[in-house]
C-alpha cells in the first residue's frame, strides 16, 4: 500500500498492510540534528521532508506560510508580537510565549484578525503536494481555537473572563473559529485531505478548565469546526496534550476521526482509550517522549513499542509514534531507533500482533 491508502484504511478501522507511522517533527533543531547538520542554518522545505522520510512517516503535516511580506511586530530586540496579538521571546530561533495583548472587549474591538486568504499562505502546501503528493499522505494544521484564544489574552484573563465577561470569551472564540474554518477550507481546496486541530485542553494533571466550562466555552466551537470541515470531505484529527480522560466522551462525540497523542506521561492509558473509543476514533502515539525515548535504554524503548502495537494495532485504527513529538531533547539516534525498531513489528501479514508483548 502507498501511505495515503495505508492511513485511510486504518481510519476505517481496518488492517492495512502495515501500521502507519507518524510523529510531529517540526522543530528546526530536531531536524538539523537528524540530518547531521551542525550549522545553525534555516531549515528548508526540502530539509523538512528529508527528515520526515528518513524516519519512514506515512503522514506528514505541512504548515501554512505567513502571508507574503509578513513580519511580526517587535516589542523589543528579542520580543515579537504576532498578528494574533501574542507576545513571544525569541531564543535560539525558537519563540517562547510570554503573554497576550487582547485583555478587554475594547482590545478585541480594535483587533484586526489575520486574513486567512492573504497571498502567499499556501506556497509550501502547493510545492510539497506537487512533489510528494503521490508518496506521502499530507495533512495541514489549522491551529487550535482555545489555545489561540487564551494565548491572545493570557490564561489568567481568559479564565477570569469566563466568569465575569462570558460574552467576551464567546466573541473571541467565534472569531477564531471562523478563521480556523476558512483555513481548513483553503487547505481542502488545495488538495489536503487530513486536517489537524491542534488544541491542548489539559496538562499532566487534568483539564485546564473545569468540565462544565469546557462544555460551555470550548466544546461548541470544536464541534463546529469538525462538522463543517467533515462536510467538506476532510478527515479531522485532534492533537490534544494532557490528561483529558474526563473530557474524552465529549471530545469523541464531536465527530473527530483521530486523537493524538494519547500522552502516556499524563496518564492517558492506551488500553483503556482503545477499549472505550477504538471503534469510533483512530489513535496515535503513546510511546513516552519526555523521559523514555531521550533517556531510556534501547531495550526499554523496544518494550514500549511492542506494548503499543499489542494494545492498539489489532483491527486497525492505530498510527504509531511518540506521545508528543520528536523534540530537540531526543537524540537523533534514539529517534531513528524508535522507528527502525518499529519497522520490525508493523507488518500485519508477517507478525502476530498479539504475541509481540510476550
Amino acid at each position: 500500500m502507498k501511505p495515503r491508502e495505508r492511513i485511510i484504511t486504518t481510519l476505517y478501522h481496518e488492517e492495512p498492510d502495515k501500521v502507519p507511522f507518524f510523529d510531529f517533527l517540526y522543530n528546526e533543531i530536531s531536524i538539523r540534528k537528524l540530518l547531521g547538520e551542525t550549522k545553525r542554518i534555516r531549515v528548508t522545505s526540502e530539509m523538512y521532508m528529508k527528515a520526515q522520510l528518513m524516519l519512514g512517516f506515512d503522514h506528514v503535516v505541512i504548515f501554512f506560510d505567513p502571508p507574503e511580506g509578513y513580519k511580526p511586530a517587535r516589542a523589543s530586540n528579542d520580543i515579537i508580537v504576532s498578528a494574533s496579538g501574542t507576545k513571544s521571546r525569541v531564543i535560539d530561533d525558537m519563540a517562547w510565549y510570554i503573554g497576550g495583548t487582547i485583555k478587554t472587549s475594547e482590545d478585541l474591538d480594535n483587533w484586526q484578525p489575520p486574513d486567512p486568504y492573504a497571498p502567499g499562505r499556501t506556497r509550501t502546501i502547493r510545492r510539497l503536494l506537487k512533489k510528494y503528493g503521490e508518496e506521502i499522505a499530507f495533512g495541514t494544521s489549522i491551529g487550535g481555537v482555545f489555545t489561540d484564544a487564551w494565548m491572545m489574552t493570557g490564561f489568567d484573563v481568559f479564565v477570569k473572563a469566563m466568569y465575569t465577561n462570558p460574552s467576551f470569551i464567546h466573541r473571541l472564540m467565534d472569531i477564531l473559529t471562523k478563521n480556523a474554518v476558512e483555513l481548513g477550507k483553503i487547505a481542502i481546496d488545495e488538495g489536503i485531505e487530513f486536517l489537524w486541530i491542534a488544541d491542548d485542553f489539559g496538562d499532566n494533571h487534568g483539564p485546564m478548565v473545569t468540565p462544565d466550562k469546557f462544555r460551555r466555552f470550548i466544546l461548541p466551537y470544536l464541534k463546529r469546526q469538525v462538522e463543517i470541515l467533515k462536510k467538506r470531505g476532510a478527515w479531522v484529527f485532534l492533537h490534544c496534550d494532557g490528561n483529558v480522560n474526563i473530557l474524552m466522551d465529549d471530545i469523541v462525540n464531536t465527530g473527530i476521526d483521530a486523537f493524538h497523542p494519547c500522552e502516556r506521561k499524563a496518564r492517558m492509558n492506551l488500553a483503556v482509550i482503545k477499549q472505550k473509543y477504538g471503534d469510533k476514533i483512530t489513535l496515535f502515539g503513546n510511546v513516552e517522549a519526555s523521559n523514555l525515548i531521550p533517556f531510556g535504554s534501547y531495550k526499554e524503548i523496544d518494550k514500549q513499542i511492542r506494548e503499543c502495537f499489542n494494545i492498539a494495532a489489532p483491527g486497525g485504527g492505530y498510527i504509531f509514534g511518540s506521545d508528543h513529538s520528536i523534540h530537540p531533547g531526543i537524540p537523533p539516534e534514539k529517534a531513528r531507533f524508535l522507528f527502525n525498531q518499529a519497522q520490525k513489528y508493523r507488518e500485519y501479514s508477517k507478525v502476530s500482533i498479539k504475541s509481540l508483548a510476550e
